[in-house]
């Protein structure tokens, strides 16, 4: 596998994904809709199946977010002649939708791990008559009213838990560079979307005598659960390292059949934005398509308050025996030390580099997941029938 660009930063300034797609929604999201008057339409699924949902050439981050979070959306799929040229925004989809689940656990996540602190059960233990042991407990409309009559102190608080888990991170050094900068940049945003419940707890305790224990417990807290950013980052990395091979082996299939140039010419013929077009249209007038699709359905989730996301890249063109044998070799080569600069600082070990940047996020992916205990698999499924290969990403958050 060649190596890819790292992903660029989770946070968008645009608003719109420029991504066609159709929408598979979920029972809850086809009552929304239904609710809200919103048309809903007939779409085919990533199986070819007729599903209700919505098809547009583009979609707004926010409200594709807003709708994974709340388990409306089941799939999203899109099926283009070329995936390169929108690598900003598959990424963006990408991290739209993983990110959605880790806002989704934040604050559940929080809540079971604050009950279990040393600090919480002391000041229950100490006030018997205030015990808060569950979230449940705290009506969300008097946290609410706590959060607008003590806003600018909160906000104190705020900037001290940012700088605070700022600090953790910076000092992590088994942290990337990459990886620093996105847990920080995001760190706002999980701010934002943490229950208000949550800090009504925070806050009285805090207020108890236990502001440097309760400062220190939740900025730790927080380090440790934007950790899981980590998975978003490499996930995206190794997605576009998957499109990257697909659409090479789309285009050299449509290239030698369409006799626009021989096999070994196809790098050569590419390199001209002509014939590049030239064959994109090819692959729109004969509907050969690359098949991106993300799904988050309901019926696939794991036992708990895990949420199962299962990635599909798929292109026509079969695999052979040989570049078969070399992926499985790939995904099992051991990349222990290898650092993601070392694939762009030149070089010419063709061990190394035959190694992939995308192995490199695979093994992150497999090391961050083992550490967290989140179920993870990457599998190349050959499809001879169809004259098309899958590769299929499966991960639990």
């Amino acid at each position: 596998m060649s190596a890819a660009k790292p992903a660029p930063q989770t946070e968008r300034k645009d608003k719109f994904v420029e991504l066609p797609t159709r929408m598979v929604l979920t029972g809850a999201g086809l009552g929304l809709f239904r609710k809200s008057g919103t048309p809903i339409g007939r779409v085919l699924n990533r199986e070819g199946i007729q599903r209700e949902g919505v098809e547009s050439p583009r979609f707004h981050a926010c409200t594709m977010q807003t709708m994974v979070m709340n388990s409306y959306i089941e799939e999203i799929f899109s099926t283009v002649p070329d995936l390169l040229s929108r690598r900003y925004h598959v990424i963006s989809t990408n991290n739209l939708i993983v990110y959605a689940i880790l806002y989704k656990k934040l604050s559940p996540s929080l809540g079971r791990t604050m009950f279990e602190t040393s600090v919480v059960r002391e000041f229950n233990r100490k006030n018997p008559g205030k015990s808060i042991v569950d979230l449940k407990q705290i009506p969300t409309a008097t946290a609410e009213q706590l959060m607008k009559a003590r806003a600018d102190h909160i906000r104190k608080l705020e900037a001290e838990l940012h700088a605070g888990v700022s600090q953790i991170i910076m000092s992590n050094k088994a942290l990337g560079d990459e990886d620093r900068r996105s847990m920080i940049m995001s760190l706002p945003k999980f701010l934002a979307w943490m229950d208000k419940r949550i800090w009504y707890l925070y806050y009285v305790i805090y207020l108890s005598g236990y502001q440097e224990q309760m400062r220190r417990v939740f900025t730790r807290m927080l380090a440790q659960y934007l950790d899981h950013t980590r998975i978003a980052t490499h996930l995206s990395n190794l997605l576009m390292e998957f499109v990257q091979n697909a659409e090479k082996a789309h285009f050299e299939r449509i290239i030698v059949k369409g006799g626009f140039a021989r096999r070994e010419e196809v790098d050569k013929f590419l390199r001209s934005r002509e014939n590049r077009e030239s064959v994109i249209l090819a692959a729109q007038q004969s509907r050969q398509m690359l098949d991106l699709s993300w799904n988050m359905n309901p019926e696939r989730m794991t036992v708990g308050q895990q949420y199962r996301i299962q990635i599909n890249v798929s292109n026509y063109g079969i695999i052979d025996d040989r570049i078969r044998q070399e992926l499985s070799k790939k995904m099992k080569t051991n990349v222990d030390g290898i650092g993601i600069s070392d694939f762009y600082d030149g070089g010419d070990d063709p061990e190394k580099l035959g190694a992939g940047l995308g192995l490199l996020y695979n093994s992150y992916l497999e090391d961050i997941c083992k550490q967290e205990g989140i179920q993870y698999r990457c599998n190349i499924y050959p499809e001879p029938t169809k004259e098309k290969t899958t590769v299929r990403i499966e991960i639990s958050l």
